[in-house]
């Protein structure tokens, strides 16, 4: 991880007042704490997040899984850190689900002669378990801000294959009361939608301009 990076935030919680505040319904007190595990779990400490945090952290979602700190992010911007690893994280857990109707679809995707913005240019698809191990690993703190911006492509790209897939008019997650239910999920044209958002996350992640 580069020496000089450091990523504009708000202000960390300490590990201890994050235990404390699950639940809290004050936004700036939510918005820490999301921003906090986030950023925590890419490895990067500071005043109030050391290092021997960083590991406590990422050994309890390694040996857990994500979900423990998933919800906490949820609330949060797509131009922010965790609003990013909230998108990834309904990503992967839909892709999981549901792999042989996501398969399908990426596979009719990477053949469709009509495809959405910004799939034109490639001159490879990335494998579809590629991406989704690549998301998981950096939800499970296993790598670092450096590897945030491939990632987040990685994952847009793949987002835009599906949509090609339905040619963006297509259904996915129908019932509004299913846990995975989100813009992420529920409709074709919102891929496109969020595949720009992790574009745009993926240039500031660049810049060390994420939030």
């Amino acid at each position: 991880m580069a020496e000089l990076r450091l990523p504009r935030r708000p202000a960390i919680l300490s590990p201890a007042r994050a235990e404390t505040i699950i639940g809290d319904e004050d936004p700036a007190a939510a918005s820490g704490i999301a921003h906090s595990t986030a950023w925590a779990l890419l490895g990067i400490p500071d005043e109030d997040f050391d290092l021997e945090a960083i590991t406590r952290l990422r050994s309890l979602v390694c040996a857990q899984g994500p979900d423990i700190v998933a919800h906490l992010w949820s609330r949060s911007p797509e131009f922010t850190l965790p609003g990013v690893l909230w998108r990834l994280h309904l990503f992967v857990e839909w892709c999981e689900r549901d792999l042989p109707l996501v398969k399908d679809r990426y596979e009719v995707g990477r053949q469709a002669e009509i495809v959405p913005a910004g799939m034109e240019v490639l001159s490879e698809v990335p494998l579809l378990e590629s991406v989704i191990e690549d998301a998981k690993a950096l939800l499970r703190g296993e790598l670092t801000d450096d590897d945030l911006e491939r990632v987040a492509v990685q994952a847009a790209i793949a987002m835009r294959v599906l949509a090609a897939g339905e040619g963006g008019e297509g259904s996915w997650i129908t019932d509004p009361g299913d846990p995975l239910a989100h813009m992420v999920t529920t409709r074709a044209r919102a891929l496109l939608k969020t595949a720009e958002e992790l574009d745009l996350a993926a240039r500031e992640a660049a810049f060390g301009n994420l939030e």
